[in-house]
């Protein structure tokens, strides 16, 4: 069955910055799509208030396309958009949710892989001001570990796997650890570890980095 042009047309708008013209078609003709179309409706019409910096509207959509939804991405946008909001406890909850929901369905529908949700989530509570425990597991237990498990850096490599790419998930992990206000010595003991389990260039990238927390 092929998308709907409302679908389509609302797509390329919110592609072209047009977010407020994406979410007046999508509002017009949500009462011609059929009820099975609704969720796609209310999940573009939320990312367009989303990438327009409207939080609240955001979430409302949001919402509206997770009712009743079991993937994983739906629950994810609105942990997104609550923290965006300033309401950290409550992404965190909903996280929850996207982690539940993940592991226990195989290739559920997604526009980021699940790698890559772990790694914007614990950038958003960084850039929230609100670093947590959580988000800095995220990087530290359940991201670092495919580059030292598997001894590579390798961008491409990654990539094709959906896995954030090291540097990213460095860079992040010393935000974490300066703004909780970690021991300096702690960071220079992570970098090592990490360096002493990855290819040379992860190394080298380790050396300059593990200069930069008190920078």
């Amino acid at each position: 069955m092929s998308e709907s042009p409302i679908l389509t047309q609302a797509r390329e708008l919110i592609r072209a910055g047009s977010y407020h013209p994406a979410i007046e078609q999508l509002m017009a003709g949500i009462a011609h799509l059929p009820v099975e179309s609704h969720r796609k409706a209310y999940h573009l019409a939320g990312l367009a208030f989303y990438f327009n910096q409207e939080w609240a509207e955001a979430l409302g959509m949001f919402q509206a396309a997770a009712s009743g939804s079991a993937i994983p991405e739906d629950y994810f946008n609105i942990a997104m958009a609550q923290v965006k909001m300033g309401y950290p406890a409550g992404g965190l909850e909903t996280w929850q949710k996207v982690f539940d929901l993940s592991y226990s369905q195989q290739d559920p529908p997604e526009t980021s892989s699940f790698f890559q949700k772990k790694l914007l989530f614990a950038q958003a509570l960084r850039d929230a001001g609100a670093c947590h425990p959580v988000g800095l597991d995220l990087l530290e237990n359940q991201l670092m570990g495919f580059y030292t498990n598997y001894h590579s850096t390798d961008p491409h490599t990654w990539g094709i796997r959906g896995v954030p790419q090291f540097d990213e998930v460095m860079e992040t992990t010393r935000d974490y650890y300066r703004l909780m206000g970690k021991p300096l010595e702690e960071w220079a003991a992570l970098c090592d570890r990490v360096a002493a389990a990855v290819d040379e260039e992860g190394k080298e990238y380790c050396a300059g980095v593990r200069r930069s927390l008190g920078e």
